[in-house]
């Protein structure tokens, strides 16, 4: 169970709250009187370009490469192509996806560092050319493209004091001292050693090792030079952090070293680019859900909803996240219990809420549900998954 507190809002908190995301409080306080089929994913085409427009403001220097892994909803993918953005993917699916956005496949960025041979097959069969390794295994594969010269980028980790929520340095990421012999064995592969990547981690809220990340890459990059190759790029991941719960600093505040850190250490003619997932899909994408059930069960009033771990708050179990919960309910709060659907017992979002009072057939609202919540979910029990229903 989830003995996490998160942060519970009825209407007199939540005008002050910042956290209802891409909807407005006028659109909540409606939500509350009509009567619809839940579950439901109401999602805001304007907010998903005002995070994007935010970013770009915030690192001028990176082009915006999103992240398709954190929803890859074809809303989101459209605005952002709109916007003047790009995107980083990871499967065959998502570069279906990002292509019917209207992105050329030679611009697309095919991040993830190990790959089955028929991902790469796929990829280069559809004219993806722009590549990330980070060990000579996976350079082996690229033997058999004798007849295509392919842009390979290396992806490098550091050490850190502190980690992400979701430290994506554990799983990829070579070591520094690999970066230049895996350099010399893309040559010999036959192809281009285009430049270098690092991923901190998701939902970072450490300026601090995105500054250590860009500094050893300029350090790298100096020793590349040396040994005659041309960094042409140099990809500084995503982890751009959101607020659900605790207080973050603004998007300008965070991304303010990072900035002064590219111009202090990467020279103008390299290209900058980021792969913001989170920051662009989280707060565009609000959930409404449906008491089905109540119990008190040992001192604690247990609610049963109709969405649960098992589908869109799985960002619960594998992003590490807690959402904020709004009720129109007023009144004597008590210890609360939120759970999903499921014949699981595992399946408990909330173990700890204080909340009024509610009844079967009332709604719940949870904000900031777009990254990382309805694409790792699944279909147990064969229950139904909300659908999307876009409000702008």
């Amino acid at each position: 169970m989830n003995m996490v507190m998160t942060r519970t809002m009825n209407f007199p908190t939540m005008e002050d709250s910042n956290l209802t995301g891409g909807i407005s409080f006028e659109f909540i306080r409606e939500t509350f009187n009509q009567k619809f089929e839940t579950p439901v994913l109401f999602i805001s085409r304007g907010e998903i370009v005002r995070n994007y427009n935010a970013l770009k403001a915030a690192l001028p220097r990176a082009d915006i490469h999103y992240a398709v892994k954190s929803n890859n909803h074809q809303v989101i993918l459209d605005e952002i192509f709109s916007c003047g953005g790009n995107f980083d993917v990871c499967s065959a699916g998502e570069v279906d996806r990002a292509i019917k956005a209207g992105v050329k496949p030679q611009d697309l960025m095919h991040s993830l560092p190990v790959k089955p041979v028929h991902e790469f097959d796929n990829a280069v069969g559809r004219g993806v050319n722009i590549f990330v390794v980070d060990n000579p295994d996976e350079i082996q594969k690229l033997s058999r493209y004798r007849d295509k010269k392919l842009k390979i980028m290396i992806r490098y980790r550091i050490n850190t004091n502190t980690t992400a929520v979701v430290n994506l340095q554990y799983k990829f990421g070579c070591t520094v001292d690999d970066v230049l012999p895996l350099a010399h064995l893309i040559r010999e592969a036959g192809h281009e050693f285009y430049g270098l990547s690092f991923h901190i981690g998701s939902q970072c809220i450490y300026s601090e090792n995105y500054v250590k990340a860009i500094t050893t890459a300029g350090e790298l990059i100096k020793e590349l030079d040396m040994a005659g190759f041309k960094t042409s790029i140099l990809n500084i991941g995503g982890g751009f952090p959101v607020e659900y719960v605790e207080p973050i600093p603004g998007i300008e505040e965070f991304c303010q070293p990072i900035g002064e850190a590219l111009d202090d250490n990467i020279r103008p003619d390299i290209k900058i680019i980021c792969e913001p997932g989170r920051f662009i899909s989280a707060s565009p994408v609000t959930l409404i859900c449906s008491i089905v059930g109540k119990s008190l069960r040992d001192g604690k009033m247990w609610y049963y909803l109709d969405d649960g771990l098992y589908s869109t708050f799985s960002g619960i179990v594998f992003d590490h996240c807690q959402y904020p919960v709004i009720t129109n309910r007023t009144g004597e709060e008590k210890l609360s219990v939120l759970a999903g659907p499921t014949c699981d017992s595992f399946d408990v979002m909330y173990d700890g809420l204080m909340i009024p009072e509610h009844h079967i057939g009332d709604m719940l609202i949870f904000p900031m549900t777009g990254a990382y919540c309805a694409v790792s979910g699944s279909d147990f029990n064969s229950l139904r998954r909300p659908e999307y229903k876009i409000i702008d």
